[in-house]
Formats: structure tokens, C-alpha cells, sequence
């Protein structure tokens, strides 16, 4: 059995991992870790995310009172707060998974690094059907996107921070890799004022709004038709199934940096 913490138990993503962790057998939950001075610090994980009963596993605001118990630490927080349990992580010799999105090129960095002590998955969307859904965007990057405007669409909660998101900034890659683009020098983000589109272009659009969980839609326009590839979450439980995939593989490996389509 795999022993795991959860960071960050009490956002929308840290209690679908909970709760995704709680039902599967293979897996031990021993604790979550919560930002110093929040009110439910203390409080048993079971009754936190609403199982309606404790589980044994509490919630405490310090990585390094749980870490001697785990063998494997998940999250999915914010580029600061992972990349302080990563380091954690590296000095103790603990597997790491995070799903954190934003994280500048020196952190990726760090976490590629670290993959060299310590088995570290990182996985920018958690959903199994999103990474599908890349294989279909290669796929039509192949066939059609020479010939279309390409336009990626993606729409998070209000408080989501970064954008374009992670996903979107995935999906751009993989088109980019198709078509031998320059992802720098070829994406777009927004549109104001005058002026027509470039050819050979990649444009975002982000929105923030209510409480979406996320939905991702690639465009490929041609001039008589367009081909629209879209993925919808309803709930934000669709990531948390690959990061749970992820924890045990990750507990099998000796060392090294990989991604969702690693453990998929």
C-alpha cells in the first residue's frame, strides 16, 4: 500500500484528490497539509471534504510533520507552495506529483532537476480524456493545420490565476511540434483594435467566469468549414483520476521526471 499526503486538502482540486485517494484501495492517506493559521487545521481529512466521517488522516500546516509517514506527496496548489513541497520532497527522498499550473521556466526547471534524485510527475491536467483529446489535436495539426487559422478557447472559474492555462499552453506544444512552429513567435493572445491575422499564428483567448471547472476548444478554421475539438469538465473530480494514476506509478519508480502521458 502507498502511503500519501495531500496538499492544499481544502481547495476544489485538493478535495477531489481526497476524496479520488480515500477510494482507492491501493492507496494509504496519511494526512493533508493546509497554509498556517486556516481554520480547519487540526480538523480530520474525512470530515473536511465531506465523507461524513474521520479517516484517520489530519490536517496540519507543516509538510515536514507528515513527511516521515509518506512515501509520495501530492498537490495541487500554487507555484510557490509546490515548489516548496518539492524541495521538501528532495531532501527527504519522497516521491512528488504535483498538477500545479503557472510555474515559471526556472521551476519547471527544478522540477526536471529533481528528477534526478527523486521520481517526480508533473501533469498540467490531470484528466485522461484531455490527453485523448492531444492525440486528436495531433492528429488534425497533421492533416489541416497548414491550411486553417488556429484558435484555442479555454474558460476557467474566476479565481483560477494564470492564463492561458496550462492545458491550453500543452495544446499550443503539440500543434506548434505538428507544424514546426516557433510556439514564441507564433502565439497570439487576444485581439484589440485594427488590423488582420497573421498566417502561420496560434491565438488564445482566456476567460475567467463563474465557477466553470474548465473547458478547453481548439479551433481549426478553413474557408468553407471549421473543425472544433472540445473537452468540457463538469466537475473538477475528471482531473483528479490521472494524479491518482500518477501516485502509484510514481511510487514504482526509482527516480526521474515524467508526465501524464508517462503514467497513461
Amino acid at each position: 500500500m502507498v502511503s500519501l499526503v495531500v496538499l492544499g486538502p481544502n481547495g476544489a482540486m485538493g478535495r477531489a484528490l481526497v476524496k479520488g485517494a480515500v477510494a482507492n484501495p491501493e492507496l494509504n492517506l496519511v494526512g493533508g497539509v493546509g497554509p498556517r493559521g486556516r481554520d480547519y487545521i487540526g480538523i480530520d481529512l474525512g470530515l473536511l471534504v465531506g465523507l461524513g466521517r474521520q479517516i484517520g488522516a489530519p490536517v496540519v500546516d507543516n509538510l515536514e510533520a507528515l513527511i516521515h509517514d509518506c512515501d509520495v506527496v501530492l498537490e495541487c496548489t500554487t507555484p510557490e507552495a509546490s515548489s516548496s513541497a518539492l524541495a521538501v520532497c528532495v531532501e527527504r527522498g519522497k516521491a512528488f506529483v504535483t498538477g500545479t499550473t503557472g510555474f515559471t521556466a526556472d521551476q519547471v526547471n527544478a522540477l526536471q532537476r529533481a528528477g534526478e534524485s527523486i521520481p517526480v510527475t508533473h501533469a498540467s491536467n490531470g484528466s485522461p480524456v484531455v490527453h485523448l483529446l492531444y492525440d486528436l489535436i495531433r492528429i488534425a495539426s497533421r492533416e489541416l493545420g497548414k491550411d486553417a487559422d488556429i484558435d484555442i478557447v479555454e474558460i476557467h472559474g474566476r479565481n483560477k490565476p494564470d492564463a492561458p492555462s496550462g492545458t491550453a499552453q500543452e495544446m499550443a506544444q503539440i500543434i506548434a511540434e505538428e507544424l514546426g512552429y516557433d510556439l514564441e513567435g507564433a502565439a497570439e493572445y487576444g485581439r484589440r483594435g485594427m488590423g488582420k491575422r497573421g498566417s502561420a499564428s496560434i491565438q488564445f483567448s482566456s476567460l475567467r467566469s463563474g465557477g466553470t471547472p474548465s473547458s478547453h476548444q481548439v479551433i481549426f478554421g478553413l474557408e468553407h468549414e471549421r473543425l472544433e475539438l472540445t473537452h468540457r469538465a463538469l466537475d473538477t473530480a475528471a482531473f483528479a483520476g490521472g494524479l491518482i494514476e500518477a501516485v502509484l506509478f510514481v511510487s514504482n519508480q526509482a527516480r526521474g521526471y515524467f508526465t501524464l502521458d508517462d503514467v497513461l
